[in-house]
C-alpha cells in the first residue's frame, strides 16, 4: 500500500459518518471530523437545480475551536453534477467543489464581527441538520449561468453570443423607436 493510500485509509477510519442531526457545540468540543459521500438525490434544494440527482457528493467537515477560540468547521464538498446547459439547453457536466470555512454564531451581532475569512452559521436551534451544510456548499458552488464552453457547446454560434458584439448587418431592436421618436 502507497503511503497516500494508507493515509487516506487511516483517515476514514478516524472520521464518522455524518449524523442527521448533530449537536454542533458539543462537535467543535469534541473536534469532531466527519468524511464520507452523500447521495445526491437526498438534497432536496440541489435537486430542483440538477437534470439528475443520481451520484453522490463527497465531503469531509471538521469541527473545532481556532486560534481565536471561535467554533468553527472547515472541509470540502466535491460532486460532478448534471446541470443545463443555457446556451443549447443540453446536458452539462459540471465538477464542482467548494471549500468550508464556517463560524459559528448565535446571532447577528456575533456574524457582524467574523474574520473575513468565515462565512456565519447561525445556530438558534439545539441541533443541527449537517446535511444542510454540506447542500449549502454545493448550492453556492454552483455556476450562475451554467454552459458548455463555446467550441464544444451545441447551440447555434451567433456573431454577438462568440464574442460580445452585435452582427453589423443585424437590425436593432430598437430601430423602429428611433423612427417614432423622429416622428413626434
Amino acid at each position: 500500500m502507497t503511503l497516500p493510500a494508507l493515509r487516506r485509509y487511516i483517515c476514514a477510519l478516524m472520521s464518522l459518518p455524518l449524523p442527521d442531526l448533530l449537536d454542533p457545540w458539543r462537535a467543535v468540543d469534541s473536534r469532531s471530523d466527519f468524511a464520507g459521500r452523500l447521495p445526491l438525490c437526498k438534497m432536496a434544494r440541489l435537486s430542483d437545480l440538477v437534470l439528475d440527482s443520481s451520484g453522490e457528493a463527497d465531503y469531509r467537515l471538521t469541527f473545532f475551536r481556532d486560534e481565536r477560540g471561535l467554533a468553527v468547521v472547515t472541509g470540502e464538498v466535491r460532486a460532478s453534477l448534471r446541470l443545463q446547459c443555457q446556451r443549447c439547453l443540453g446536458p452539462l457536466r459540471k465538477d464542482v467543489s467548494a471549500r468550508v470555512a464556517i463560524a459559528m454564531v448565535r446571532g447577528m451581532d456575533e456574524a457582524g464581527q467574523l474574520p473575513e475569512q468565515y462565512d456565519p452559521l447561525l445556530v438558534s436551534e439545539p441541533l443541527i441538520r449537517p446535511r444542510d451544510v454540506v447542500e449549502d456548499e454545493l448550492l453556492l458552488s454552483l455556476p450562475q449561468i451554467p454552459m458548455h464552453d463555446a467550441e464544444e457547446c451545441g447551440a447555434a454560434s451567433d456573431a454577438w453570443i462568440s464574442d460580445g458584439e452585435p452582427d453589423a448587418g443585424a437590425t436593432s431592436p430598437f430601430a423602429a423607436l428611433s423612427s417614432w421618436k423622429r416622428d413626434r
